[in-house]
């Protein structure tokens, strides 16, 4: 009896996180983002371009190439029309088997564009346990959930590379794009994704801490927690579910998250190059990728 009550709980508390990060995924809860980057879709609130950031050799990054997202499983009619008006041409999907296939990509358009499934990680190692395990147990702390954030960045070190591999093909060839790139929250496989382009574009690592940390603002990351952390307080009868700082490591991102991306590619590969150079993009690659997916910054004139 107790066994069916609880997974009658566990349902009922899933279904609760759902539809409060669902609410704050919808319009009218996004009217304060800002304009220039994000992608306004109604069915996600985590949509963005990487354009217009600066290389080391003064070169912008071009707008419009390569956007990032949260699963795609949401969006509506519009959403999609949307996306086929930017002229996304090219999707990849990072999330696990198991995620791509619990919530499939459903395009509701004229204009679909090719599909890349690249899983990173496997629903059914280490770290998805732990975070399952720490998930149902309701009474995590934010040094727990900190720590396991951290680990699962150094998972896709361990078992990310082979999907990156194939994602930086599809990045170097230039008839993908525009090319959408997307995991399941949108922030921390697809943020590698993202770094990883980034880096072999020569763009400073600040800069890409920065990007990084943009999910936080145009996700309203802290609102979430405090919404999450009301809603699973409610499902212990003791009320003592984990606070919002516990949740944010869950929901956002937090520096120590990517450093430890970095930290561990050194380890493991030596450095950033030639982690890069085990996926495929050499200096070569790197300088062809920079010629057709950047421009050079206009000259300023200054007036006597």
């Amino acid at each position: 009896m107790w066994n069916v009550s609880a997974r009658k709980v566990n349902r009922v508390y899933m279904a609760i996180i759902f539809m409060g990060v669902w609410m704050l995924a919808t319009p009218a809860f996004s009217s304060q983002l800002p304009v220039e980057r994000v992608i306004h879709l109604d069915g996600t609130a985590n949509t963005r371009d990487i354009g217009g950031y600066i290389t080391s050799d003064l070169r912008t990054l071009r707008w419009g190439q390569i956007i990032r997202s949260e699963n795609l499983s949401r969006l509506t009619a519009s959403d999609f029309q949307k996306l086929e008006e930017i002229g996304v041409k090219t999707v990849i999907d990072l999330r696990t088997d198991k995620e791509h296939d619990k919530s499939p990509t459903v395009w509701l358009g004229d204009n679909p564009p090719e599909f890349f499934h690249f899983p990173v990680g496997d629903s059914n190692n280490d770290w998805f346990n732990a975070t399952r395990k720490m998930m149902k147990g309701n009474k995590f702390t934010e040094e727990q959930s900190s720590r396991l954030m951290v680990e699962g960045y150094r998972m896709i070190v361990e078992e990310g590379p082979p999907s990156y591999e194939k994602l930086m093909e599809v990045v170097l060839d230039q008839s993908n794009w525009p090319i959408l790139i997307h995991c399941n929250a949108g922030k921390d496989r697809a943020g590698v994704a993202v770094t990883l382009i980034m880096e072999a574009l020569g763009v400073d690592r600040a800069a890409i801490m920065e990007e990084f940390l943009l999910t936080n603002e145009i996700a309203r990351i802290e609102e979430k927690a405090v919404l999450l952390s009301k809603q699973s307080k409610k499902q212990r009868r003791n009320g003592r579910g984990p606070s919002a700082s516990a949740w944010f490591p869950v929901i956002g991102v937090q520096p120590e998250m990517l450093e430890a991306f970095y930290a561990h590619v050194d380890e493991q590969y030596g450095s950033m190059d030639a982690f890069l150079t085990e996926l495929g993009v050499d200096q070569d690659a790197r300088k062809t990728l920079a010629a057709s997916l950047t421009t050079e910054q206009p000259l300023l004139v200054m007036s006597e």
